[in-house]
């Protein structure tokens, strides 16, 4: 048990140095006394004896210093000695310590910040287990319960297979009616997952099939909410939509599917008596991988499927399921291909990082190069080459460190307002946290950066540049000279860095305006959409239908409201039911050859709140009641594929969804599931004729002042007329728009903030080195005025001799980003990739900031008195 007794004397000398310390005094005076005494009994005078005694000890502080040297922790008192050291360095130079822990501060917490958004939109494992070997099929929402029950049992390399879609309740509770979106699926669809419940239990098998006990699993939040947290829930029944349910679990509080904001899960009802059960493709299907499946057992399965579909059903050529079978990973079918956005975002976020060690390093180096006496007396005195490195690696990462910590509270400072501002659905906000990876992250990027930005001081040091003599330090020296040529390369890299950053902001911002230019069809401006619920339970099918239409006429009566009406799905946002038509005078488009259209019902005003522009015809009219004729209004584009150049106008086609129908009307193309691309066939219809009596629906409202303040009244007003309907999502149309281009949004947002923090650094690099370069030319300037030299001509041969590694780095950041911006085009959309405007607006800018940056210290130059620098020296 040595070791250990040796580990109990390393800690003490450690951490209770001080009586160590005081140990190895009293035994220094303890051998000394007796060595004293030993001269003394041999005749030698006492006094004589005690000089004797220390004369051949060799004196204290060797003993002491031999002493301390077989304490083993040798290693940790130097570095704390450095570390004591730095630290009184930075505090001695107050303003360049403030100047480069800000500087740095900026590139961590920015480092930081959007590390925190990647990891936890990209990068943090899905709440499933073995997210890997999940996938999902082809053809989303669009299988139908008997395909599920046809093809579950046939992939060999599938563990599991399991059906979902999402849908809308009323969860009626004692504080009243509530809209809660739930996760509706097979009984298979935990066990594929592969998750398991807070408490209680998931689905059983049988929970999905007729007879069997209607049940209900709680997301977390909905728990917290509605139940207090109160675990007690468990077999109580609630009232959902009208149908008591039993609570038999409630989740995890990380466990979503498929977004944040579903809040419940329920089984599927897969009953082969009922109608939706062969006729109502809306499920998505998922499974799960054996561990040993490969690529190669995947495509076989999938060709097994298409056949099984291939002999069991007829499909329309427009959706048939045997065609283009594939795959894709649970991930990307969740969030989407994130990979290049990832990579880019991590470039770009490295090049910040980047900028601010250069910046720094530029700083640091100038500072050891103005400390040429102290290194020069410290090395007089026996100190090495690599005992000054390690002091300015030590000052280094002392400063890193330092750093990371202002950067850190900036970034948890900022952190809320961050993800406030980014383009993505606000479910997802609610799983972005600063958390202990972000720590993590945050100590080993200030290391790193520490540890980065002495690079250049050190160089210097180890090739001996700043130890030339006791010098003065306004004197210039050949390792200033080298130091002055280091710090304007590092502003070069540094305005390079800063110009492709800014140019891929540039372009991305150019985009942005280019899919916002792109006419979606109708007026996103003032409009704003609520989500209403009034179960079947609530009100009878005319006590719906009547409470609709009360709703609209009490909205357009409000001050401000043009226009209102109701619809069942949002243009770009919620996709649509559809199916395939035949059209009447079109035989040749019958059978396989049926084309796809869109379903879409609305009222009367929908048209007018939406802005949306009639062709021809005639739009949706208050006499196209239930009794009347069935009328369809149709897009453009549902005009142009069928008809052609003829009027589409009195034609005929006939949809499962409500029979046989007249056009009346043809409307500009309103882009219903993307803003580019070519746009879906669409048809719309008469509420009445198609959705009488249903009790979800979506207003509409078209108001001149802020959508967002008729929020409260409107839900007065729904409360008014139907107490226990229920108020889901409240968003506006702009909000939509915004999510339909999120990607180019979010990537414009960062690359921009990114972009303004290294114009912010590279202008701080200019100044910077401008800065030192006057301080160290005072005595110069001052002789030059004093002698007549123009203040003028200084101030213009200051500026040239900064901005000449500014244009350097706009030159070739300008270049690197023509040859490296291909990488964005995958993000562009109206832009090429060198477009010519963008990299000459971002070249530009950072000249400009330049420019700026070099007056500054430049007028000073000009100013100088010549007496206060003569009596300085």
């Amino acid at each position: 048990m040595r070791w250990l007794a040796d580990l109990w004397f390393r800690l003490r000398a450690l951490v209770g140095r001080g009586a160590l310390e005081r140990e190895l005094d009293e035994e220094f005076r303890f051998h000394l006394d007796m060595e004293a005494r030993k001269l003394e009994a041999s005749g030698m005078p006492a006094r004589e004896a005690k000089r004797t005694a220390r004369l051949r000890f060799g004196g204290e502080d060797r003993f002491k210093e031999e002493t301390r040297g077989a304490w083993g922790v040798g290693v940790f008192t130097d570095l704390s000695a450095d570390l004591r050291f730095a630290w009184r360095q930075l505090a001695r130079s107050p303003g360049f310590s403030a100047l480069a822990t800000i500087t740095l501060a900026l590139g961590i917490g920015g480092t930081v910040a959007l590390f925190s958004v990647v990891w936890g939109l990209m990068i943090r494992p899905l709440p499933f287990t073995d997210e890997d070997r999940l996938v999902t099929f082809w053809s989303d929402y669009n299988w139908r319960g008997e395909e599920f029950d046809v093809i579950r049992d046939v992939p060999r390399g599938f563990a599991g297979v399991a059906a979902y879609s999402n849908d809308a309740y009323t969860l009626r509770t004692e504080s009243g009616s509530t809209l809660v979106l739930a996760t509706v699926a097979s009984a298979e669809f935990f066990d594929v997952l592969g998750v398991a419940p807070l408490f209680g239990r998931t689905f059983l098998p049988g929970d999905d099939r007729p007879g069997s006990e209607p049940v209900i699993v709680l997301s977390h939040a909905l728990w917290v909410r509605e139940f207090g947290a109160d675990r007690s829930v468990i077999g109580r029944m609630i009232d959902v939509s009208g149908t008591p349910r039993t609570v038999v679990g409630v989740m995890p509080e990380e466990f979503w599917f498929p977004t944040p904001e579903m809040q419940a899960f329920i089984p599927l009802d897969l009953d082969p008596v009922k109608p939706g059960y062969a006729n109502n493709g809306w499920l998505v299907l998922t499974a799960r991988l054996h561990p040993s499946t490969t690529d190669a057992q995947v495509q076989a399965d999938l060709g097994r499927i298409t056949t099984v579909l291939g002999e069991r059903y007829d499909y329309p050529e427009a959706w048939d399921k045997t065609r283009n079978a594939h795959v894709v990973s649970m991930r990307e079918y969740l969030l989407g291909e994130v990979r290049p956005v990832l990579l880019l975002l991590l470039s770009a976020v490295g090049f910040l990082l980047l900028m601010a060690c250069v910046n720094v390093a530029a700083l640091i180096l100038t500072r050891t190069v103005d400390r040429t006496s102290e290194m020069s007396v410290r090395t007089v005195l026996g100190a090495g080459r690599w005992q000054l490195a390690r002091q300015v690696l030590t000052e280094s990462v002392l400063l890193g460190l330092v750093a990371g910590a202002v950067g850190i509270a900036l970034a948890a400072g900022l952190f809320g307002a961050l993800v406030a501002s980014l383009p993505i659905d606000p479910a997802f906000r609610s799983t972005l946290r600063l958390d202990g990876a972000t720590l993590v992250t945050a100590l080993a990027v200030s290391i790193v950066a520490g540890a980065g930005i002495a690079l250049a001081p050190l160089h210097n040091v180890m090739r001996g540049h700043l130890g030339e003599g006791v010098l003065s330090e306004r004197t210039p020296t050949a390792g200033g000279r080298r130091a002055g040529r280091v710090q304007r390369a590092l502003v070069a890299v540094e305005v390079l860095l800063a110009v492709v950053l800014a140019s891929g902001a540039s372009l991305l911002v150019r985009t942005v305006g280019q899919l916002r230019a792109i006419d979606p069809g109708f007026d996103p401006r003032g409009v704003l959409t609520m989500d209403i619920l009034v179960g079947e339970e609530d009100a009878p099918v005319e006590a719906r239908a009547a409470f609709f239409d009360a709703l609209v006429d009490r909205v357009e009566a409000l001050p401000g409201v043009s226009s209102a009406g109701y619809t069942n799905r949002l243009p770009l946002r919620d996709g649509g039911w559809q199916g395939p038509v035949r059209i009447a005078d079109r035989p040749d488009l019958d059978g396989a050859n049926r084309p796809n259209v869109m379903y879409r019902p609305l009222s009367p005003g929908a048209f007018d709140a939406f802005g949306v522009t009639v062709i021809a015809g005639r739009g949706i009219l208050p006499s196209d009641r239930a009794g009347s004729p069935p009328v369809a209004v149709i897009n453009e584009t549902f005009a142009r594929r069928i008809w052609g150049d003829q009027s589409s106008l009195g034609r005929r086609f006939t949809s499962g969804f409500v029979g046989e129908v007249e056009v009346v009307g043809v409307i500009r193309d309103m882009v219903a599931t993307s803003l580019t691309g070519e746009q879906p066939m669409v048809g719309y219809y008469p509420w009445d004729q198609a959705m009488r009596g249903e009790g979800y629906g979506l207003i509409v409202v078209k108001t001149t002042g802020r959508p967002e303040a008729l929020t409260p009244t409107l839900r007065t007003l729904v409360k008014e007329l139907e107490p226990r309907a229920a108020i889901g999502r409240v968003a506006t149309m702009q909000s939509v728009v915004d999510g339909a281009i999120a990607e180019p949004l979010r990537l414009r947002f960062f690359l921009g903030l990114f972009s303004l923090l290294g114009i912010v650094l590279g202008t701080v690099g200019v100044y910077g080195v401008v800065s030192h370069s006057v301080q160290r030319r005072r005595t110069e300037f001052g002789i030059r005025l004093a002698v007549g030299a123009d203040p003028a001509r200084l101030l213009t041969e200051v500026v040239r001799g900064g901005m000449r590694p500014v244009l350097l780095g706009a030159a070739a950041g300008a270049t690197v980003s023509w040859f490296t911006s291909a990488t964005l085009t995958g993000f562009l959309f109206g832009v090429k990739p060198t477009d010519p405007v963008s990299l000459v607006t971002a070249a530009s800018v950072l000249v400009a900031a330049g420019i700026v940056a070099a007056l500054v210290p430049a007028w000073r130059a000009s100013r100088t008195a010549p007496s206060v620098s003569l009596r300085a020296e």
